[in-house]
Parts: structure tokens; sequence; C-alpha cells
């Protein structure tokens, strides 16, 4: 009987940590990095040099921090390969305009801040990348775009239309040829069709941050990261739901548009809502393990994606609502161990009885 208790007593101290902390490998970092590779190389394809430089001073900044952990002999958290992905990823989220001097010191005092301010658990709640970009923007906020909607374009219908048809959103060569192909074969057995332009936003949306343009290969992305595991869908579609749906049916209530008629659309192929939701919103040991909190983080996430994100065209709203959820992801992971723990409790007295 003493054996039993002493065991019971053990099993109740265990951290269930590891149970509830996903981690991260050098494979998943690498299918990451291929996810996201193809978006850098359209960079490159519609000669978007500055963007290319903001990157690539972002990654010499994210190894210059590593290095200097390494010098420390501190505890190092980022391999060569995270590093590089880092960088790419905090490039992604800022303004081609942005002074890349600017942007290399505060990328590397801010990552080397995180390594000395957590140690090795920075990465388990905050994430790095979307830290970084709101340091950026808090510093150079001048630097960001503004938003491209505004209450009046909110009043009318389809304001993505209207934003398409002044040129805000860029319009391609092959989008004509596109569009009646897809009306003819697809939306056609439907009965629906849509306009000229939507394509081309969806491939492109011309914005001066790469995280809100490639809407079309952030989709292939995803997909390819839900496939490979890396990521799972219900947290990221939760959250795309809610955002989505309080931008249809609440965003006309506020902006006095027409009823239950907010442009998803905009929403959605703007603000980098979709790229954010897939590269960043379930990043390694920020979110919750379990259904009922996986749930919950997504639906809160839709929440907050809305009031700071508004009804689409925001240039950090996307940001910021990872940052709350991040801060709120410790408490929802408290209460997933206490639960844990209560379950394990319940099952060693039942087997003891």
């Amino acid at each position: 009987m003493s054996e039993n208790k002493k065991e019971k007593k053990y099993y109740r101290q265990v951290s269930l940590s590891p149970f509830t902390n996903k981690s991260s490998t050098f494979s998943t970092y690498l299918m990451i990095l291929i996810a996201v590779i193809p978006q850098v190389i359209m960079l490159f394809i519609t000669k978007s040099f500055s963007n290319l430089i903001i990157i690539g001073v972002c990654i010499l900044a994210c190894f210059a921090s590593e290095l200097i952990s390494i010098i420390q002999k501190k505890h190092v958290n980022l391999s060569i390969l995270t590093s590089f992905l880092y960088g790419i990823l905090i490039g992604f989220f800022l303004p081609a305009g942005y002074p890349p001097v600017s942007v290399f010191f505060i990328t590397f005092f801010t990552m080397l801040l995180l390594k000395y301010a957590f140690s090795d658990s920075y990465v388990t709640w905050l994430n790095p990348v979307i830290v970084t970009v709101i340091c950026c923007w808090f510093i150079g906020q001048i630097n960001f775009p503004g938003f491209q909607v505004t209450r009046d374009y909110l009043s009318a219908k389809n304001p993505s239309l209207i934003l398409i048809q002044e040129g805000i959103f860029p319009t391609f060569k092959f989008d004509e040829a596109v569009t009646s192909f897809l009306n003819d074969s697809a939306f056609s057995i439907f009965g629906v069709s849509i306009p000229q332009g939507y394509v081309s936003l969806l491939w492109d949306s011309g914005s001066v941050i790469p995280a809100f343009r490639f809407n079309f290969l952030t989709i292939i992305a995803s997909v390819f990261l839900i496939v490979t595991d890396i990521f799972s869908f219900e947290m990221s579609g939760i959250y795309l739901v809610t955002y989505l749906l309080l931008v249809k049916f609440l965003g006309p209530v506020i902006t006095g548009g027409i009823p239950m008629q907010g442009d998803m659309l905009l929403a959605l192929l703007s603000s980098g809502t979709l790229f954010t939701a897939f590269f960043c919103l379930q990043w390694f040991g920020t979110t919750p393990m379990s259904i009922k909190g996986k749930i919950f983080y997504g639906l809160i996430g839709g929440i907050i994606a809305f009031v700071f994100a508004g009804c689409g065209t925001s240039p950090i709203g996307s940001a910021i609502t990872i940052l709350f959820l991040n801060i709120i992801s410790p408490i929802i992971q408290y209460f997933e161990n206490k639960s844990n723990r209560a379950r394990i409790a319940n099952t060693l007295r039942k087997e003891n009885a």
C-alpha cells in the first residue's frame, strides 16, 4: 500500500509540459522554409529588389544575434537554418521602404533581447518574428502603409472591387482570360460569376509588404504544411471563419455598410490574413494542444483580428493579433495542464482504489 502511495505521489509530480507544447525540429523548420521559398522567388521575378534587400538584412541580423549567443556561450536555441527562416519571415512583414540600417539594428537587438530575457524559453510562448515586426512598426510606423480602405469604401458593396477598379489593387493581363475561363467552367455550375480583377488580387495584391502579396502561393504553401503535418487546419480554419463572419455580419453594422454584406474577400486577401493564419498562428509552443484549447484559441484569434485588422488592408493588424494571442496562450495552456493533471490524478485514484 505504501509503495502504491509513493508511486501515486511520483506520477502526480511529473511535469506535463512535454505533452502540452509542440516542439520544433530541423525537419519542421526545413519544411516551412521550403513552403515560403516560392514567394521569395516571386520577389525576384517581380523585381522587388527593395523587399529582397530588407529580407537579406533581416537574415544577417538574425545570424549576428545567433553569433553573439555562441560567443557568450549562452544556450543557443536557434540553428543556422532557423535564423535564416526567422530572417525571411521578419522581412516578409516589413515594407519595401523601411530603411535597411534601421531594420538591421531593430532585428538584431530584438532577437538578442529575447534570447537574454527568456533564454531558451522565449519560443515557447512568444513568436520572435512577430515581436520583431511590431518593434519595427512602433519605431518606424511612418514607413508602413496606411489603410487602403476607408469608411466610404466600406459603406459600399464590394469595396475590394472598387479598389481594383481604381487601380489600388493591380490587374494583370492574364486576368481577363482566367476569369472568363473560371466563369464559363466552374462558377457557371452554381449560377454565379466573378468580376475581373479578383484573379489578380489572388495572385499578387501589389502590396509593399511581401506577406500581403502572393495569396495563391500562400494557399499552396498552407496545403503543403498541412499535408506534411507541420501545422493543422483546425485552428487556422476556426480563426479564419470567425474573422470572416465578423467582417461579413458585424463589419457593416460598425461602418454603416449594407447589412450582412461585409467584404470577406477583401479581409481574406489583404492584411496578410492568409499568411499569418498559416505561417504565424500555429508557431511552435505558442498555441494550445487540446481540442478545446485550439477551438478557443481560434475563436479568440478571429475576434482579435477583427478588432485590430478591421475589414481589411491593415498594415500591422495581423501581427498585433498574433502578439495578443501569444500573451493569452500561456493562460490557456495553464488550464490545459491543470485539466491534464486532474485527469491523471483521477485515473491513478481509480487504479489504486
